[in-house]
C-alpha cells in the first residue's frame, strides 16, 4: 500500500513539474514575466500548508523528544532544518523550483544566473517559515484547549481550495460583481513586497537594481531564521505547555447520561466517546469536511444540473455517500484514541462487547443525525418523491451498519495508536484503509448492478426492495462481525495493548 502511494505521489509531483516548466516557458515566451510570482505563490502555499493537511505522508519525528538527548543547540537547530527539508512537500516544491529554473534557462538564459541565489533564498525562507508553522501547530495540539481552538483554523485552511474552485467556476455568473479599485490598490503593493513578488522583481529589474530585491529577500530569510531559532531555543530549554484551569470552591458532580433504549453502561460509554470527539479538532474536521465539500459541489454549475434534478435522488444519494466517507477514520480504529487506556477496559467488569457496541452507537449516531437533518432539508428543496427517499435512506443505514461491523474487526486486527498531540499521526492503519476499500467496492458494485437492472428491465420496485433486503442482511451480519471482533480481542489482548500503548 505504501509503495503504491509513493509511486502515485511521485507521478503526481513529476507531472506538476512539467506544468511549472510549461507555465514558465509560456509566460516568458508571451512576454508576461510579471506573472511568474503566481507560480511562486503556488509553491509557497503548498510548502507551508501541505505538511499540515497531509501530515500522514510527512515526516513524523517529534523534536521535543530529540531535545532530551545530549546534543548542542546548533546541532538541534540543524537537524530540525534538515528534517524539514526532507519533508515530501518540501522536496516536491524544490523540484518545482528547479523546473521553473530550467524553463528560465531555456527561455531567458540571461536570467538563469540571478535566479540561482533568488530561488535559494526563497527556498530557505519557505523552509524556516514551514518549521515555524509546524512548531505552532504542535504547540496548539499539545493542550486540549489548543486542539479545540484549531478547529476553525483547520476548517478554513482545508476549505480554501474548494472556495477558490467555487469562485473561479462561477465567476461568469456574477456579471454585476466588480472589484473595487481600492482593493487592487491594496493588493498590488502587497504582491510586490511579498517574497514571491520579490523573487520575480529580482528577475525583472535591470543591472544593479537586482541587488535590492535580493537583499530584501535575504532580510526576510533572516527574520524567519531568528523567529525559528527563538522558538526552538524555548523547546530545547524544556518549555512546557500547560492547560490553564479555574479554581472552583465547590465540586459539583453531575449525573451521567441515560439514553433511551440502552443501559447505563452503554450510555456512559457513549458520553465518554462524545467528550473525546469534542475535544479533538481533527475528529470534528473529519465529520464536518465531507458535508461542506458536498455543499460546494452541489451549488457549482455542474452540481446544480445533476443534483437538483426533480426526477432523480442524486442529491440525496450523493449526500449520503459523502457522509459515509468520514466513517472509516473512526470505525476502523475505534480504540485509537484510547491508547494505554485500552487496558482499563480490560480491568473493568464490562464485557468488551458492550464497549464496542457503545462506540459504534456513538459514531453511527453522529452520522445518522447528520443524515436525517440533511435529508429533511434536501427532500424539501429538491422535492424528491417518497420512494427514492426510502431507497436511499435504507441503503445509507445498511452501508453504515456494515461499515461499523467491519470496522470492529479491523480495529482489533490492525489497531493503531492515535497521537492527539502530533499532527502527523494517522487516524487508521494502512491495512485498515485497504480493508475499507474491500468493503466499499463490493457494496458499490452491488448498488450499481441493482440500479442497472432496474433501468434495463424497467423494474422501479427493485432498488427499494434491494435496499430494504440489504438493511435486513446488515443487521443480521453485524452481530456476527461483532462477536468475531470480541473473540479475536480476547485471544490477542497483549498484542492489541502493545500496539495501542507503543
Amino acid at each position: 500500500m505504501q509503495v503504491v502511494s509513493f509511486v502515485l505521489g511521485a507521478l503526481l509531483v513529476f507531472g506538476i513539474c512539467g506544468a511549472f516548466f510549461a507555465g514558465t516557458l509560456a509566460l516568458l515566451k508571451s512576454e508576461q514575466p510579471e506573472f511568474l510570482d503566481l507560480l511562486l505563490w503556488a509553491i509557497f502555499l503548498v510548502w507551508q500548508f501541505a505538511p499540515v493537511l497531509f501530515e500522514g505522508y510527512s515526516p513524523g519525528l517529534n523534536f521535543r523528544e530529540v531535545a532530551r538527548y545530549p546534543v548542542s543547540f546548533r546541532t538541534y537547530f540543524l537537524l530540525n532544518a534538515v528534517y524539514g527539508a526532507s519533508d515530501p512537500a518540501a522536496l516536491a516544491c524544490l523540484l518545482w523550483l528547479l523546473s521553473m529554473w530550467v524553463g528560465i534557462l531555456i527561455a531567458q538564459p540571461a536570467w538563469a544566473l540571478i535566479a540561482v541565489p533568488a530561488f535559494l533564498l526563497f527556498a530557505l525562507f519557505n523552509l524556516f517559515c514551514n518549521r515555524i508553522i509546524i512548531g505552532l501547530f504542535d504547540r496548539f495540539q499539545s493542550t486540549r484547549k489548543g486542539r479545540e481552538r484549531m478547529v476553525a483554523v483547520m476548517l478554513v485552511v482545508m476549505l480554501l481550495p474548494q472556495l477558490l474552485q467555487l469562485a473561479t467556476a462561477n465567476w461568469t455568473n456574477f456579471k454585476l460583481l466588480k472589484i473595487p479599485g481600492w482593493v487592487l490598490d491594496v493588493i498590488t503593493p502587497i504582491r510586490r513586497m511579498a517574497p514571491p513578488g520579490v523573487v520575480a522583481r529580482a528577475l525583472l529589474l535591470d543591472g544593479g537594481e537586482k541587488l535590492v530585491p535580493l537583499l530584501l529577500l535575504g532580510f526576510y530569510s533572516l527574520v524567519v531564521w531568528w523567529l525559528l531559532r527563538r522558538q526552538l531555543r524555548a523547546v530545547y530549554e524544556g518549555e512546557i505547555y500547560a492547560e490553564g484551569y479555574t479554581v472552583k470552591r465547590e465540586l459539583k458532580v453531575q449525573p451521567g447520561w441515560r439514553l433511551p433504549g440502552v443501559d447505563e453502561v452503554i450510555s456512559a460509554i457513549v458520553e465518554k466517546e462524545l467528550h473525546y470527539i469534542r475535544q479533538n479538532a481533527r475528529m470534528i474536521v473529519q465529520f464536518v469536511y465531507p458535508m461542506i465539500l458536498f455543499l460546494f459541489l452541489s451549488f457549482s454549475r455542474a452540481g446544480k444540473n445533476f443534483f437538483f434534478s426533480r426526477s432523480s435522488a442524486g442529491l440525496l444519494a450523493s449526500m449520503a455517500g459523502f457522509l459515509l466517507l468520514s466513517l472509516p477514520n473512526l470505525a476502523y480504529n475505534i480504540f485509537g484514541m484510547d491508547g494505554e487506556a485500552f487496558g482499563r477496559w480490560l480491568l473493568s467488569p464490562l464485557p468488551l462487547r458492550k464497549v464496542l457496541l457503545g462506540k459504534n452507537l456513538t459514531h453511527g449516531g453522529i452520522l445518522s443525525a447528520f443524515y436525517l437533518i440533511a435529508a429533511a432539508i434536501v427532500i424539501s428543496v429538491s422535492q424528491i418523491s417518497w420512494l427514492p427517499a426510502v431507497t436511499v435512506t435504507a441503503a445509507f443505514f445498511a452501508v453504515l451498519v456494515i461499515q461499523l461491523g467491519a470496522g470492529n474487526l479491523c480495529s482489533v486486527y490492525w489497531p493503531k495508536r492515535i497521537e492527539l498531540t502530533r499532527m502527523n499521526s494517522r487516524m487508521a492503519s494502512s491495512a485498515a484503509g485497504l480493508a475499507s476499500l474491500l468493503v466499499v467496492l463490493p457494496v458499490g458494485a452491488i448498488s450499481g448492478a441493482v440500479g442497472f437492472a432496474a433501468w434495463y428491465w424497467k423494474l422501479p420496485w427493485l432498488p427499494p426492495v434491494a435496499s430494504l433486503v440489504g438493511l435486513a442482511l446488515a443487521f443480521v451480519l453485524y452481530p456476527y462481525l461483532l462477536n468475531r471482533a470480541v473473540n479475536y480481542s480476547y485471544d490477542h489482548l497483549e498484542e492489541i495493548a502493545a500496539s495501542l500503548g507503543a
